[in-house]
């Protein structure tokens, strides 16, 4: 059914309205400050880790992150 959806919006309005725009951490971390986290709520095989350790990585600030998950006891 969802695929349904997804292919009448793409033929009356065009993919514009069901791709999700493409975003990199240097954007995101621009947006983010003291009182405004990053959250990510990912969904079936949505791994961010990789881009967000290296991103860390280029920051020089890997040994400040801290990675939390909600499966986390």
């Amino acid at each position: 059914m969802m695929f349904a959806f997804q292919n009448y919006i793409i033929s009356h309005l065009g993919k514009y309205f069901v791709e999700s725009p493409s975003v990199s951490m240097k954007q995101i971390y621009e947006d983010m400050d003291c009182e405004t986290p990053l959250v990510f709520i990912l969904s079936t095989g949505a791994d961010p880790t990789l881009a967000l350790d290296k991103f860390a990585e280029d920051m020089g600030t890997k040994d400040r992150m801290g990675v939390i998950s909600l499966g986390q006891g």
